[in-house]
This record gives structure tokens, C-alpha cells and sequence, in this order.
């Protein structure tokens, strides 16, 4: 009997102990798929139930930093999301309460609330990146010349140099280093030159567009150079054509300067000769030879339209006219106006076309140029003067005609008066 008894309360133990298991397995969790998120932002809330079923509620204990889609839900053994949108930084608790809540077998269940916290941080504020300052550096850290001495030890504050080398030199190669490695640098390498002065120039580019021009004028040793001087200035005489300016409207011709044959130019109209003469500096110009005195003057033309004029210095002025000097076509020419801020004006030369001598009109608005003809601007000032005269003498006879019709009108007045 007793064996029964210890059998029956064995089983009736082992009972109570599975019902509060099972009654202890009907539970819910929360989570969160973030604990701290930014402004702005959302994060989702979870409330999973095991073996459960019924509804909660949830609330956020700080809504000016969080606040919850929905305050409540509905749980079927199942997992509910509720999404929780971040207004502004702090930290606020979130609550899930269950309110009627029972087990798969429709017992109630006492459950507790249960907490979370969220922390809610400002956004990052993005680096302020400050604009990098490009260097306006454009300075050399060297310079030279293979195998060449210049006339100072270079410096980069120096921008101008000179250098020779011996006569029959063709080409040079030059060497230079920026102080800034981001700069560029234009005119090195491998250089042709020529017989006299080569003006040889090494631009330095900095980052930010800052230019600097450092000069080498190289002279090249001639085996027999021929001097020439013009006032007191030394000019060598260019004796390739290779070396000679393009001029318009004259032949290649040789001509004998010293004993020396050079190549030049000539125009048969004008009876010209043209040479070219270099300056200590390395730069050309055209000079007008004149073989029986030995005498060397400056070229000047300019050509507009098809038509190329070689300035001369006028012998006679024209009245009212003054001369100003300008710039065309990368010129400097003496031009005559009445006015200076006039767009038209003369300019006195030669047609190298057709060897007329004269002034001509110079547009400067249509970029023309006009033979000014003088003599018919004459007749008509002649034509002008004439009408001007015999206006002076209608007037003059209108004004006796009417003086002798007014001492008429008063002689017969007066005849009238007596005879009453």
C-alpha cells in the first residue's frame, strides 16, 4: 500500500513539475537592431512570443528624442517589428508591456514589462576641408648650358645671362630645375642657333599660373663677322637668308657689304636694297643699304589690303594735319590727323608695288588703305571758294537793290506830303 502511495505522488510530482515548465517556456523577448543610432535615422524594435499570444504596448519615456510607429501590437507566437524614429540627440527607454496575454492552452499569463535604452548622437558634421593654396613659385633651382660658361654664377633672382661659344656651333642643350617640382618649365633641351646673338629663353610656370622669363643670350662666334654701326650702335650683318625677315614685293638678291657677299633683297621700282642687321641683343631688323655712301637706314612698312607702303618722312605738311604716332599691324608709324581720337588718317610713303610716292588714307575702323589724292581735293576746295564768292556777290547786290528801294519808297513819301 505504501509502494502505491510513493507511486502515485512520484507521478503526481513529476506532473507539476512539467506543467511549471511549460508554463515557464510561454515567454516574450525584445531587441533592437541598433542601441544608438544618429538624428534622423531609425531603428527597428522587436517583440518575439514563444508559446504566446496576446497584445503589448510600447512607449518611448522621451518622444522629443524618439517616438514609436505604433503603440501597440498584436503577438501570435510570431515576431513583430516597430520601427522607432530618432528626432533629436539624447537618450530615451523604451517600454514593451504585455496587457492581456495567455498561453497556447488560453491560461493567462502574468508577464512583466520589459526596457530597453536608445541613445541618440548628432550627425557627424563633414570635415571642412580648407581650399589647398597652389604655389606661386615659378623660380629655377639651376640653369645652365652643356658644357658652357655663362658670364655670372646663376642665381634664381637673376633672370638674364650671357654666354659664347666658338664659330660653327649649331645647336646647344640647355639644363634647368624648378625650386617647386610642380612647376613647368618651356625652352629646355636640345636648341638650334645660329651665327651672333641668340636670345634663348627658359619660361617657368608655377602651379597657380605665375610665369617667370630667365634669358641667355648666346653668342655665336662668326669665323669673319661683318660690323656695321649705325650712330653708336654695332650691328652684325646677317648673311643667310635662313636668318633674313620675309619682306613682300622685293627679290633675293646678293649683295657685296665689305667685301663680303650677303644675301638680301631688292625691289627694282624703288631701286632699294634691303639687308638684315642683328644687335648685341639678338634681334633683326631691315635696313635700307645704300651701296655709294655705305649707308644703312631703318626699314619701316606696313601692308593693308594687298597694298604695302614704305614709310617715309613727308618734305611738305598738309594744313591742319598733325602727326601722332601708332601702332599697326605691330608697327610704329607716324600718321597725320586733324584730331587725334579721329579713326582716319594719312600715312606718307611709297606703293612698293607700284613706286607711287604719296599719302595715304589709313582707316583704321575697316583696317583700309586709300591713295590720298591732294589734287582733286584742291579743285574742289577751288569749286568751294568760287561758290563762296558768288554768294558774297548776289548778297552784295541783293543789298543795294534793296537800298535803292528803300530811298525810293522815301522820295516818293515825301513828294506825297508836299503835294498835300
Amino acid at each position: 500500500m505504501n509502494k502505491i502511495i510513493k507511486y502515485i505522488c512520484t507521478i503526481i510530482l513529476i506532473t507539476l513539475v512539467g506543467i511549471n515548465n511549460v508554463y515557464a517556456s510561454s515567454n516574450y523577448r525584445i531587441s533592437l537592431s541598433a542601441s544608438s543610432i544618429t538624428k534622423g535615422n531609425s531603428v527597428s524594435l522587436y517583440i518575439k512570443g514563444n508559446e504566446l499570444t496576446g497584445g503589448f504596448t510600447i512607449s518611448s519615456s522621451n518622444t522629443s528624442v524618439a517616438t514609436v510607429s505604433s503603440s501597440t501590437a498584436w503577438v501570435e507566437n510570431n515576431t513583430i517589428t516597430i520601427t522607432i524614429s530618432a528626432l533629436n540627440s539624447g537618450s530615451t527607454t523604451i517600454t514593451v508591456s504585455p496587457t492581456t496575454v495567455s498561453d497556447d492552452d488560453g491560461k493567462d499569463l502574468n508577464l512583466s514589462s520589459k526596457t530597453l535604452t536608445l541613445t541618440v548622437t548628432e550627425p557627424a558634421k563633414p570635415k571642412q576641408y580648407e581650399p589647398v593654396k597652389k604655389s606661386s613659385d615659378a623660380t629655377l633651382k639651376s640653369l645652365e648650358i652643356e658644357k658652357v660658361i655663362l658670364d655670372k654664377e646663376f642665381k634664381s633672382s637673376v633672370l638674364e645671362y650671357k654666354a659664347e661659344v666658338d664659330a660653327g656651333t649649331e645647336k646647344v642643350t640647355i639644363k634647368a630645375e624648378p625650386n617647386d617640382k610642380k612647376a613647368n618649365i618651356s625652352g629646355t633641351g636640345e636648341v638650334t642657333v645660329k651665327e651672333g646673338a641668340n636670345k634663348l629663353e627658359v619660361i617657368v610656370a608655377a602651379e597657380d599660373g605665375t610665369t617667370k622669363t630667365y634669358t641667355i643670350v648666346l653668342t655665336v662666334k662668326e669665323y669673319e663677322p661683318i660690323i656695321v654701326k649705325i650712330g653708336d650702335i654695332e650691328y652684325n650683318v646677317i648673311r643667310k637668308k635662313d636668318e633674313l625677315p620675309e619682306v613682300e614685293l622685293f627679290e633675293e638678291k646678293k649683295i657685296t657689304i665689305k667685301e663680303n657677299e650677303v644675301d638680301g633683297y631688292y625691289n627694282d621700282k624703288l631701286k632699294i636694297y634691303l639687308i638684315g642687321l642683328k644687335d648685341k641683343n639678338g634681334n633683326i631688323g631691315v635696313y635700307i643699304y645704300e651701296p655709294e655712301d655705305n649707308t644703312y637706314k631703318e626699314y619701316k612698312w606696313i601692308t593693308i589690303g594687298g597694298i604695302t607702303i614704305y614709310i617715309e618722312e613727308p618734305k611738305t605738311k598738309l594744313k591742319n594735319f598733325h602727326k601722332y604716332t601708332e601702332t599697326i599691324k605691330n608697327s610704329k608709324v607716324d600718321i597725320y590727323k586733324i584730331n587725334k581720337k579721329d579713326n582716319t588718317g594719312l600715312i606718307y610713303g611709297i606703293n612698293v608695288a607700284t613706286g607711287n610716292k604719296s599719302y595715304y588714307i589709313y582707316d583704321k575702323e575697316e583696317e583700309t588703305l586709300a591713295r590720298y589724292y591732294d589734287k582733286e581735293i584742291n579743285i574742289y576746295k577751288k569749286i568751294n571758294e568760287d561758290y563762296r564768292k558768288y554768294i558774297l556777290i548776289l548778297a552784295g547786290a541783293t543789298l543795294v537793290v534793296l537800298i535803292v528801294s528803300l530811298i525810293v519808297a522815301l522820295t516818293k513819301s515825301k513828294k506825297s506830303k508836299k503835294s498835300q
